[in-house]
């Protein structure tokens, strides 16, 4: 293998068996070096100073909402979004032979996946403490060395931990997906006819300011498929808005809305465009 053909570094929320493993695996079907860290931060450092080449990202769960670490994270990063997965999720209650001969006594996950079977949970453990980790996968080592103790993840972790499947499809919605997103610092994908957009509007806090903000996709024609607020951090009751439109930046109607906000004088920060994902 040559210096060219060196397979890429790519970082994602470890340790190996989590569902940011598993988006990494699909985004990279050619194969990569993976770099798991520890928190999804130390995804962005990662790519920022060289450590990886790319950095895979939840962003959102259609039951639990936005991946907040994530949504920060890309307010003060460089980085920008070249690609997105949106990745079936179905997660099983799993467990040791010696967790199941002692009994169950906690259940550990992401606080995530907790959430996304919370009423399954209330039905058939009502009374297990949850304890919450920092990845399913974590939480299924976690139940390979502690009797007692089950965890909640998916079969690549059970199979990874040595660990068997007690309950499957145990979430609470039938139609449990998150949206995975690839980060770099290289610009955007051309245009391939369905794109998506992403982009940070900082709003001052007069009225009718998010307003004027959103006008100009309306009068465009474009539709937006995410509108979020977060705190800006910089003063209080000042908000960062993240938006995903449809469309590439080098989309007419993009590219005449985009420049409407600069002439209104409304910050606007491009996180990408990049090819609409569909589902796995």
């Amino acid at each position: 293998m040559t210096e060219t053909d060196k397979l890429p570094v790519v970082a994602f929320l470890g340790p190996a068996g989590t569902y940011s493993h598993a988006a990494a695996l699909l985004l990279f079907p050619q194969g990569a070096t993976w770099l798991p860290v520890a928190d999804i931060p130390e995804v962005f450092t990662s790519v920022e100073q060289g450590k990886a080449d790319w950095g895979v990202v939840p962003v959102e769960n259609s039951t639990e909402g936005s991946i907040l670490p994530t949504l920060d994270g890309f307010v003060l990063s460089p980085l920008v979004i070249s690609a997105e997965l949106l990745l079936r999720i179905n997660h099983c209650l799993i467990l040791s032979e010696a967790t199941r001969t002692k009994g169950i006594e906690k259940i550990a996950s992401h606080q995530q996946s907790l959430g996304q079977c919370r009423q399954w949970l209330k039905q058939h453990y009502p009374n297990t403490p949850l304890l919450p980790v920092s990845s399913n996968a974590e939480a299924a080592r976690l139940a390979s060395v502690t009797p007692g103790i089950a965890a909640v993840a998916g079969k690549s972790a059970a199979e990874l931990y040595g660990l068997s499947i007690l309950y499957e499809s145990i979430e609470d919605n039938n139609d449990n997906t998150t949206r995975f997103v690839c980060i770099g610092s290289r610009p955007s994908a051309s245009p391939s006819g369905r794109d998506k957009t992403s982009i940070i509007i900082q709003a001052h806090n007069e009225p009718g300011t998010l307003f004027r903000a959103l006008e100009p996709f309306h009068r465009h024609g474009i539709s937006l498929t995410k509108l979020e607020s977060r705190p800006s951090r910089k003063a209080a009751w000042s908000y960062f808005f993240y938006v995903d439109l449809e469309g590439h930046l080098e989309d007419k109607p993009v590219r005449a809305a985009l420049k409407e906000l600069a002439q209104l004088a409304i910050e606007v920060k491009v996180l990408g465009s990049y090819p609409a994902a569909v589902n796995k």
